[in-house]
């Protein structure tokens, strides 16, 4: 069963302190489904929704490693209150073998998948 992660409005606000000005998530989203709130080549940050609560968050690059990953993930991280190094040690299995490796820290789960030359994260609340 998938929870809540974060109000979008609260996230938001605490994310875009950490990060620089091109990451900054929008102001607005869909109250429920799909957003993309960040769009950055290479990389996309998209939130479902479920009435303005987010039940995951799905980063998607383009290429395995950019430094605009790092920033975006480490900013969630603290914002999420899960940071660990389990976290990394996932992203590092995943794109090194090309493959999907799952990380769980504070009820925050994060799927990394480099199986397909990409980068896909979807993290949700268990």
């Amino acid at each position: 069963m998938t929870h809540t992660l974060a109000k979008y409005q609260n996230l938001k606000e605490s994310f875009n302190q950490e990060v620089s000005d091109q990451l900054k998530m929008t102001n607005s989203i869909a109250q429920n489904g799909k957003s993309l709130v960040i769009q950055v080549d290479p990389i996309t940050v998209e939130i479902e929704t479920d009435k303005g609560n987010i039940e995951a968050i799905i980063i998607t690059s383009k290429v395995l490693k950019t430094p605009l990953y790092d920033e975006i993930f480490i900013a969630l991280e603290k914002c999420l209150n899960c940071s660990s190094v389990k976290f990394y040690n996932a992203y590092q299995n995943a794109i090194q073998k090309a493959t999907i490796v799952s990380a769980e820290n504070n009820h925050v789960k994060a799927v990394h998948d480099a199986s397909n030359g990409r980068l896909n994260v979807k993290i949700t609340r268990e």
